[in-house]
């Protein structure tokens, strides 16, 4: 089974578990406010309710963002999770406002004391402490913003009901007015989590960095490793906690390609590793001669590396200069190296193949002499190689 069939299982399954207590105890409270003649407990009831809602949501939004990369989604599913939190805090916002203007419209005067509606709002505070931890939980394991934000939905709600509580004694005590207070408090927990959740997942759908100590964090994880120097020019966007990376490192000048990918790819595994939290890592490759920044996009006129021929020029051009010599050079495997604005190459030449009575020694000089002509190349060598 894959990590996000995993994921997507923990979620679902915590979701559910939720739904179901969110159900009974919102039921459980509506009644008893109306038989208590309460607002505030009746409201109370249908934030509990609401969580039911948002569940429904978090358990299909589950279900999808968990999914792998597909043809139109190559980055994966992630961002329906997100795009799920802001509908869900806009919903909960207008829930807010209702319960609020319900809540100042409505006769608090008729409000009752009852024994039932003190049970149901202790049952509702604990139920909902537990939920809120054991959701929080899952959603930290996972990485899920969603189930995170659900979580503390939960807790708003048990907090809400403490509130509640706060108002019903006031009404024992002869304070009817407490319940619309007690109301407008539940009102305005739910709308301040609700603002603070579409906030954050807002940031996340328009690409705002994560958090700057993080990306510090994850810079000296990829500098603590040996030939991997200097990691700049790093970006890094969220999708539902999960966080996408791109970054430069610098490598030795003359390590070869194959090189340069090994370190590229021990350092996105080095940092996966060591956050939990990075989902992805696209690493570029400069030299320690070269810092390739964004900065050259912005410059007038083509870039001096650029300006370099490329190598399919360059093998055509050695072919013809080189053609004298095309029995024991083997041109196709010439190494190129882009080095401080200027070119550099190595020149294979087989030694076994050199015809009886010619000297290596004698051929290095005429070689080299004839790619004088190209008067793009700053450095040559030859370097001759034996058979196995």
């Amino acid at each position: 089974m894959t990590d996000q069939i995993q994921e997507q299982n923990i979620a679902k399954r915590v979701t559910l578990v939720g739904a179901i207590w969110d159900a009974l105890l919102g039921l459980a409270k509506i009644v008893a406010g109306y038989f208590s003649q309460s607002q505030a407990l009746i409201a109370d009831g249908i934030h509990s309710l609401s969580d039911l809602v948002t569940d429904v949501f978090v358990y299909f939004a589950s279900a999808n963002s968990r999914q792998g990369p597909d043809e139109n989604h190559p980055y994966g599913h992630l961002r329906f999770e997100t795009l799920t939190t802001v509908f869900l805090g806009i919903v909960l916002i207008v829930v807010a406002l209702g319960i609020a203007y319900e809540s100042i419209s409505a006769d608090s005067s008729r409000a009752e004391f009852t024994w039932y509606g003190l049970a149901a709002l202790i049952t509702t505070i604990l139920v909902k402490e537990a939920i809120f931890h054991y959701t929080k939980k899952a959603g930290d394991k996972i990485g899920s913003k969603m189930l995170i934000a659900n979580a503390w939905h939960s807790r708003s709600d048990a907090l809400s009901s403490v509130a509640v509580l706060i108002g019903l004694f006031g009404v024992y005590f002869g304070y009817g007015w407490a319940d619309m207070v007690a109301s407008i408090v539940v009102a305005l927990l739910i709308g301040k989590m609700a603002v603070s959740m579409v906030w954050e997942n807002l940031a996340e759908l328009v690409d705002t960095a994560p958090d700057p100590k993080l990306i510090e964090q994850i810079k000296e994880t990829a500098n603590s490793l040996k030939h991997v120097m200097a990691p700049h020019d790093v970006r890094a966007r969220s999708m539902a906690g999960k966080i996408y990376l791109d970054m430069h490192i610098h490598v030795p000048s003359h390590a070869s390609v194959s090189e340069g990918h090994y370190l590229g790819d021990l350092v996105a595994y080095t940092i996966k590793k060591a956050h939990s939290q990075v989902e992805d890592v696209m690493v570029h490759i400069d030299t320690d001669e070269k810092i390739q920044t964004e900065s050259f996009l912005h410059e007038s006129g083509k870039p001096p590396h650029l300006k370099l021929p490329a190598r399919h020029q360059i093998l055509a051009d050695l072919g013809f200069l080189l053609r004298q010599h095309t029995g024991y050079v083997d041109i196709p495997n010439s190494r190129l190296h882009y080095l401080n604005n200027q070119l550099d190459i190595e020149i294979i030449a087989k030694s076994e193949k050199v015809p009886e009575g010619m000297n290596p020694q004698e051929l290095t000089q005429r070689i080299l002499q004839e790619l004088q002509t190209a008067n793009y190349i700053n450095k040559a060598t030859v370097m001759w190689v034996f058979a196995e």
